[in-house]
């Protein structure tokens, strides 16, 4: 079983669903998400190179503390959530009509994500805005468990322990 993780990324928290821009190859993301992607992903990177960035593929919960430069377009919860969590998740990529994982992040997938117990937007920090993210990896009840993605994951555990 995996141990709880915890990080910082500094920057300015932001959802990935408001103020997107249209483009003539379709829609992006805004500037402020495409930044606080950035700055997570950077973080992210330096732990994988640094051997420090554990892969979960079990249920999670996730608190994430997010300290905003100011109260100006302040921000939903949940769309802070949805974006942390896309940010978290391995990349796929369709390559000869199959789903192939591309990039591993920290999540298999953001289904995982069973909790966001004691999450919220934290406070106002003018000088360090940031998000503080602590994993902890839950057990999965196999008799409660709907999930077809991690009772499939459970599966294939047991077919490797024996």
């Amino acid at each position: 079983m995996l141990k709880p993780f915890s990080f910082v990324v500094m920057g300015q928290p932001a959802t990935k669903k408001n103020s997107a821009i249209k483009t003539r190859f379709g829609i992006i993301p805004s500037k402020a998400f495409r930044a606080y992607e950035k700055d997570f992903r950077k973080v992210m990177m330096i732990l994988k190179t640094l051997k420090e960035l554990p892969h979960y593929e079990c249920p999670v919960n996730v608190k994430a503390l997010y300290y905003l430069r100011n109260a100006a377009h302040f921000p939903d919860l949940l769309g802070l959530e949805q974006a942390t969590a896309d940010i978290m998740s391995d990349e796929y990529r369709i390559i000869n009509h199959k789903r192939t994982r591309a990039v591993e992040w920290i999540l298999c997938d953001d289904r995982i994500i069973k909790s966001w117990d004691g999450s919220r937007i934290a406070g106002i920090d003018k000088e360090n805005p940031r998000v503080e993210v602590e994993i902890t990896p839950m057990e999965i009840d196999v008799k409660t468990e709907i999930d077809p993605m991690l009772l499939k994951i459970v599966s294939k555990r047991k077919n490797i322990a024996t």
